[in-house]
């Protein structure tokens, strides 16, 4: 449980930016997935979540900012901030 709390202190309250194609509305084309979320979070602060401890109120498929809960544990708890940027094309 140690373990999952230092997790948690080191990712709760930051951010991780996706870009992605989008429509004309902001719309994007698919929606971002918690298996996505977990692999951004192991390539950006080298620590693993699970995709299961990613907890997602809403789809994410539009271009905006979202709070995504992350549950370790019963007792411990991360928020981390999802941001969503359409991919400048060329």
């Amino acid at each position: 449980k140690k373990e999952l709390k230092e997790i948690a202190r080191l990712i709760n309250k930051k951010s991780f930016l996706f870009n992605k194609e989008s429509k004309e509305n902001g719309e994007l084309y698919g929606s971002i997935k918690p298996k996505e979320i977990s692999t951004a979070i192991l390539n950006k602060m080298k620590v693993e979540v699970k995709p299961s401890q990613i907890v997602l109120k809403e789809s994410l498929n539009k271009i905006g900012n979202y709070t995504v809960d992350v549950n370790f544990h019963s007792e411990v708890s991360a928020q981390i901030l999802i941001k969503i940027d359409k991919i400048q094309s060329a």
